[in-house]
């Protein structure tokens, strides 16, 4: 080297010299804001949408592996297909590669601390508190296994507290399945190692049982804090906890994966009815007490015993009102005034047709053979005769009717039976 000549500073890592460019002419990068022992955070803005965005940057050394690299896509592709947010995950907007062949990912950005510095920083948790933070990493461990995705790696270090509102989120997910390869194995933090299932440390195979078995740890060190109490060189021994806590705690941390429970929904019942029945008697203050504190009478069951008679007071009108209204909408036939009256007909009556014939007008001279009464209809008793007349025709004769017939008229001669009368009045015409 020349007298003079200034050595060449060494070459920075391309990952860490970003801040200030634009990848894709879509992200800006502004500034770094973390650097992890994988992965670098930038700080960027979306020019298409005007949003802040998180981009992580795999770092040099990762980024050599095509396997780590392989399994950091697929998670972070999958991610990123969801439409929708997941709950307790930040939103993975995109994943792919810088003009230089970086691979990376834009996130949704969050702010926070980790859990081990919540813990380390805070002390001792309320009960309640741990147990709210415990469910909240639950659900989204039950959010991933919903979308067939196992997390693998969850440790107090990838849980992300909000403070103030105690907003929990599971951070570096997009990762944990590079975790699994080779190279990655060997680059696991030394904090996770505990929260491995032994299927896990035996075989190197990540399961949603060995998720189980991870969350109860972390529940597990969890409420060891939460019950940890005295002051600087007194031990105290930690209060019991409830039975049911202790059962979810048992069940996760079994041994052998199927005598954990079968799914982390299950897990997630038990938790929420446990955290739910400390309720009552802790988390929330009774009136009474209040009210007695306060050195007033408690009115609670005065206004329950109010609202009771109310309410069967209004159900009374109800009825009353729809049994009215029943009674009105019954259809029931209604008879016209000017209707004529109906009288009952007998079998008899309804035989005999009324005779609508008008009188026969009798001779004179000639014998009323009518009766003054009506005459009952002719019914035919016997069967009908043939008789031979005078001029050959056939004519049927009625067998003896009950009812009586006209008189004939009078002949000129009462002697017709051989004819002559005729025969004579016949020849004097001719005269």
């Amino acid at each position: 080297m020349a007298v003079g000549e200034t050595p060449l500073p060494e070459l920075a890592e391309r990952s860490l010299s970003l801040a200030g460019s634009t990848i894709k002419a879509r992200y800006r990068l502004k500034a770094v804001a973390a650097v992890h022992r994988d992965v670098v955070l930038y700080a960027a803005e979306e020019l298409r949408y005007g949003r802040p965005v998180t981009l992580e940057v795999l770092r040099d050394e990762v980024a050599g592996h095509p396997e780590f690299v392989a399994a950091v896509r697929a998670q972070a592709t999958t991610l990123a297909m969801s439409p929708h947010a997941y709950r307790g995950l930040p939103r993975v907007y995109e994943c792919d590669v810088t003009e230089s062949g970086a691979l990376f990912i834009a996130l949704e950005p969050v702010t926070g601390i980790t859990l081990r510095e919540l813990i380390d920083t805070r002390g001792p948790l309320d009960l309640h508190m741990a147990l709210r933070i415990a469910s909240q990493v639950g659900e989204a461990l039950e959010t991933l296994h919903h979308n067939r995705l196992v997390h693998g790696e969850l440790g107090p270090d990838s849980v992300l507290v909000t403070t103030g509102s105690e907003r929990v989120t599971l951070v570096g997910v997009e990762l944990t399945a590079a975790y699994r390869t080779p190279i990655g194995c060997g680059r696991r933090e030394e904090s996770p190692l505990r929260y491995l299932a032994p299927e896990q440390i035996e075989h190197g195979t990540a399961t949603a049982a060995s998720d189980q078995y991870a969350f109860g740890r972390l529940l597990e060190e969890l409420l060891a804090v939460s019950t940890a109490s005295g002051t600087a060189g007194v031990e105290i021994p930690p209060a019991a906890l409830p039975p049911a806590i202790e059962r979810i705690m048992a069940t996760a941390l079994a041994a052998r994966p199927e005598q954990r429970y079968p799914s982390i929904s299950v897990m997630m019942n038990d938790l929420w009815g446990a955290q739910a029945a400390l309720l009552p008697d802790e988390g929330r203050p009774r009136a009474g007490k209040l009210a007695a504190a306060a050195g007033r009478t408690p009115r609670g069951r005065t206004r329950l015993t109010a609202g009771l008679a109310a309410g069967i007071v209004a159900a009374a009108i109800i009825l009353v009102v729809s049994v009215a209204l029943v009674d009105r909408l019954i259809v029931r036939p209604r008879v016209r005034a000017d209707a004529p009256a109906v009288s009952p007909v007998t079998l008899d009556q309804r035989a005999t047709p009324p005779d609508d014939r008008r009188p026969s007008v009798e001779v004179p001279g000639a014998p009323s053979a009518m009766p003054a009464v009506r005459a009952a209809p002719m019914r035919i008793t016997e069967p009908l005769t043939v008789k031979d007349t005078a001029a050959g025709a056939v004519r049927p004769v009625e067998s003896a009717a009950p009812a009586a017939r006209r008189a004939p008229a009078p002949t000129p001669k009462a002697d017709q039976g051989d004819g002559s009368a005729i025969i004579d009045w016949l020849l004097q015409n001719e005269r």
